[in-house]
């Protein structure tokens, strides 16, 4: 007998399913004959699981949003910003720390040297409070392109070291050396350029009454200082706005006047200059008004 009991399959005690979300007696619907009764404990269980359902399905929600939270602020994105290379001649996108690093305060973009500068050091951000500087990079494109086109026609216009060396070796000559080329109006020598000595430098400037004013005010003014506030940035550093505020823009052919744009800051700095050039006023005036901002006034002559 007591072998026969010991062969006997123990049969494990446990909660019957349908009965997991009972917490008292009164949950119990088995064995109910009742039928309204047994609904309404069935009722009761179900709401119960449920709820308990619903709340563990929030619990694992808070959970992930936590886990979540967590692993962005130990791993946060990383900030990037447009920049123009200039080897590549495309806009790539660095780290935004990075592309702070490139405007520190007194890091020229073309530094003044006789040693040929590589392209690929010729980087710049394009954030909104830097586009400045690619324009400032066209203004010296564009005066280049009249330095090669004098080149071709008054070897004499040399500026034998006044001209970045680094400036000359980044910037491409942009010109076509055709035969049947010729030198553009606007560069042609006045007759105070052959007669008085004065910087090669304004040669290259596309206007002949503007040439001939900075020529009769030759020791009154600071050429750097000109030069510093039309494309100064690219060489000196542009470590704020006041590049932005005193510059000029070229928008075409550098030649032809109509494609000089002055800023507001270089016109009330420099309007001296351009007394006797109203056709300069008005092609920046175009171009403010399609931008919607007021013209610019004529500078009277003196």
């Amino acid at each position: 007998m007591a072998s026969a009991m010991q062969a006997m399959p123990s049969i494990p005690l446990q909660r019957m399913p349908q009965l997991m979300a009972a917490v008292n007696p009164n949950d119990d619907w088995t064995g109910i004959t009742d039928a309204a009764e047994r609904k309404r404990r069935q009722n009761r269980l179900n709401v119960r699981a449920y709820r308990r359902r619903k709340g563990q399905s929030a619990a694992q929600e808070r959970q992930v949003e936590l886990i979540s939270s967590t692993t962005t602020t130990q791993t946060p994105a990383i900030a990037m910003m447009p920049c123009w290379d200039e080897r590549r001649g495309t806009v790539v996108m660095l780290a935004a720390a990075e592309a702070r690093a490139l405007v520190k305060a007194q890091t020229p973009l073309l530094p003044y040297r006789p040693t040929r500068l590589k392209l690929d050091k010729v980087m710049f951000p394009l954030s909104s409070d830097h586009l400045m500087v690619l324009l400032q990079f066209n203004v010296v494109r564009g005066l280049l392109a009249n330095y090669h086109l004098l080149l071709m026609f008054r070897p004499e216009t040399a500026t034998n070291g006044e001209c970045s060396t680094a400036a000359e070796h980044v910037m491409p000559d942009p010109i076509d050396a055709s035969p049947n080329c010729e030198l553009p109006e606007t560069l042609r020598p006045t007759r105070l350029q052959t007669t008085v000595v004065h910087g090669k430098w304004i040669d290259i400037i596309p206007h002949p009454v503007l040439r001939d004013n900075l020529i009769r005010a030759r020791g009154t003014f600071d050429a750097d200082d000109l030069w510093n506030d039309t494309i100064g940035g690219l060489f000196q550093g542009f470590p704020d706005s006041h590049f932005e505020q005193h510059g000029v823009v070229v928008w075409s052919p550098p030649w032809a006047v109509s494609g000089w744009e002055i800023s507001t800051g270089f016109w009330r700095k420099w309007g001296w200059t351009l007394r006797g050039c109203p056709d300069i006023i008005h092609a920046t005036n175009i171009r403010r008004r399609q931008r919607g901002q007021r013209p610019l006034g004529f500078i009277a002559d003196a």
